[in-house]
């Protein structure tokens, strides 16, 4: 018993630090994934969940925005903590919008990612609405496959620990 008990402490050390190191998300973005843009922003704006690297000099993240027509539209990137800015070019063709990014956390990570969004000429002017978090479904099954093991690891860790007092 004191073997299992051994055994699963030493689990639980090995592979809490490499959940403690989560990569950075996307959190939200406006315009936001899947919607539908009636008025054209004259910039786009990405938030992430942790500060991003600046190295002065050098443009270590990158945002690429294509319309319908795969013509490119992006512009200055500002960034600002763990606000992305990018400048867009003015965009007379309706349809779905790409917009790609490649940046880099403060902690060094890289993450690669896409999201979508459609423009639709419209001469009214729609109401704007708050930016919604888009998650990954990756990070989603990361961390639900680590709290299950943590919560298994702690109840088995229970049992082994009352079988050992009685």
């Amino acid at each position: 018993m004191k073997r299992i008990a051994l055994f699963l402490s030493i689990f639980l050390l090995v592979v809490s630090p490499t959940l403690a190191h989560a990569h950075t998300t996307l959190i939200s973005s406006d315009p936001k994934p899947d919607s539908i843009v009636q008025m054209w922003p004259d910039h786009l704006t990405l938030t992430f969940g942790e500060p991003l690297q600046v190295i002065s000099g050098v443009a270590i993240n990158k945002v690429s925005v294509t319309n319908a027509n795969a013509e490119s539209l992006e512009g200055l990137t500002i960034v600002k903590g763990a606000v992305l800015t990018v400048a867009v070019s003015p965009n007379n063709v309706a349809g779905p919008v790409l917009v790609n990014y490649r940046i880099a956390a403060a902690d060094g990570h890289v993450l690669d990612g896409e999201y979508t969004f459609s423009y639709k000429k419209s001469v009214a002017v729609a109401p704007t609405s708050a930016p919604q978090p888009h998650h990954s479904s990756k990070n989603f099954a990361l961390v639900a496959t680590s709290t299950t093991l943590i919560v298994l690891g702690l109840l088995f860790g229970i049992f082994i620990y009352r079988r050992t007092k009685d």
